[in-house]
């Protein structure tokens, strides 16, 4: 029986993982600086390390971060575990499984395959049609989009004989942006369910919805094709695309729109009401996701079959969305999240308080946990901060948690973000294409952040 060796890139990834962690636990016991936060840094990076050089399973680092946190003893069981109490799990969950229902019976295929079979041979339609179709899916799978569009768009590179060319770029960055970076002004639940959870008693249960969500950010919509144009004008095609067929022929073979199909969006229409109107329902948005999708299993229903659904979801990115949560839970209890609101709030003090200077810390404190840290984690780790930095200004913690929710975006290189680096894993753009699109992409959003979405927001009175 053969044993595989590690690959060279694993031995690196591995060494810089344990080095991290030995570097964390090295460090000498001062102020905040105890036995207990070294230990709980020394956990943390080891596992996010690890994430992020793909070395150990997500599922397993899910799975390990509480068990280490509890096996040191570092918070009690309830901080701990606390992801798992109250409806942010169940709703991560049961969206999962109506976004992989709704791919299963072929629903989504089909509803983008028509969207882009409309475009032609127009390069700039098509990419900004690309970049519609994402932010189309994002609102209706709840940020699912990545899951989606990026097979499709790859099939269509493909059909142009334009991977790793330069219209595959353009291609893959309108996918990017519709799919991944829409998400700072579209709902993207599992983002917002660690957002609730660790902002509970700073924001109300309907403070930010869908519905209001669009309300509070869809200037960030005029950023975004601001982008797709930029980048488009940059990556021209080599020659002119002429007809496209891809869609057509992808459209003809999924036949006529089955029992399932229209089941499926049956339920995904009540879905969508109810998100849109649990302003005046007033019930919480989280158990709507939880307990909506599961009725395509109804037997007078009978949607999907439970058994392919429940092999289909990403039981892995559950566990591990989990464990960020709980880094962030453990991080509160040891006291971190004062410390990062302090020093927030002196380097913010140096330039007056405004509310720019303010808004460009919070994006630059981001940007930067970006390279070290997943954004589930990050979100977990600085949610109940910005709520302190706000509490100290004298403002409303919603316009803190759409900040940093937007901020997350900002990534330059594919391991940062899951999402972006499923995106560049189809092939359709070299590594030096996606380095150089998302500095653009990173560079145009952060200027549209502060001078655009914060003054909308002062404008609307959000600040």
């Amino acid at each position: 029986m053969s044993v595989e060796r590690m690959s060279k890139s694993a031995a690196i990834g591995w060494l810089i993982t344990i080095a991290l962690a030995i570097i964390c636990l090295l460090i000498p016991e001062q102020g905040f600086y105890t036995n207990a936060v070294k230990i709980f840094l020394a956990i943390t990076v080891f596992f996010l390390s690890a994430a992020a050089f793909e070395i150990l399973p997500t599922l397993l680092i899910g799975l390990c971060l509480p068990s280490f946190y509890l096996f040191f003893n570092i918070a009690p069981a309830a901080t701990v575990m606390s992801p798992w109490v109250g409806s942010t799990m169940l709703m991560i969950i049961g969206i999962y499984v109506l976004a992989m229902a709704l791919e299963d019976c072929g629903f989504l295929k089909r509803v983008t395959m028509i969207l882009m079979y409309r475009i032609k041979s127009n390069y700039m339609a098509l990419i900004i049609s690309i970049m519609f179709i994402g932010i189309l899916l994002n609102l209706v799978t709840s940020g699912r989009a990545y899951m989606i569009l990026p097979p499709l768009c790859a099939g269509l590179c493909i059909s142009l004989n334009c991977m790793g060319k330069r219209m595959g770029a353009g291609i893959a960055m309108a996918c990017m942006v519709g799919s991944c970076t829409s998400h700072s002004f579209t709902y993207q639940s599992t983002m917002w369910g660690i957002i609730y959870k660790m902002m509970e008693g700073y924001i109300s249960p309907t403070a930010i919805t869908p519905l209001n969500m669009i309300v509070y950010t869809w200037p960030l919509l005029i950023v975004s094709l601001l982008i797709v144009f930029v980048i488009g004008k940059i990556y021209k095609p080599d020659q002119k695309i002429g007809n496209i067929d891809y869609f057509k022929n992808e459209l003809d073979s999924l036949g006529k729109v089955t029992r399932e199909e229209k089941i499926n969006a049956g339920v995904l229409l009540v879905l969508l009401i109810y998100i849109f109107t649990v302003n005046w329902h007033k019930l919480d948005l989280n158990l709507g996701f939880a307990i909506i999708p599961f009725m395509i299993f109804l037997p007078f229903l009978n949607g999907a079959d439970p058994v392919k659904v429940a092999h289909k979801v990403n039981w892995s990115a559950i566990f591990f969305c989990a464990g960020c949560v709980s880094i962030g839970s453990v991080a509160g209890g040891l006291g971190l999240g004062e410390v990062i609101s302090s020093l927030v709030l002196e380097i913010s003090a140096i330039s007056g308080n405004s509310v720019i200077s303010v808004f460009a810390l919070v994006f630059a404190v981001v940007f930067i946990l970006n390279f070290l840290m997943t954004p589930m984690a990050i979100l977990s780790l600085i949610a109940q901060p910005m709520c302190l930095v706000a509490s100290s200004l004298g403002y409303s913690a919603v316009p803190f948690a759409l900040a940093i929710n937007a901020c997350t975006e900002a990534i330059i290189l594919p391991y940062e973000y899951i999402p972006y680096l499923l995106v560049y894993s189809f092939g359709m753009m070299s590594m030096k294409d996606f380095i150089k699109t998302n500095i653009i992409r990173s560079v145009i959003f952060f200027l549209g952040f502060l001078f655009v979405l914060v003054p909308y927001w002062m404008l609307i009175g959000l600040l």
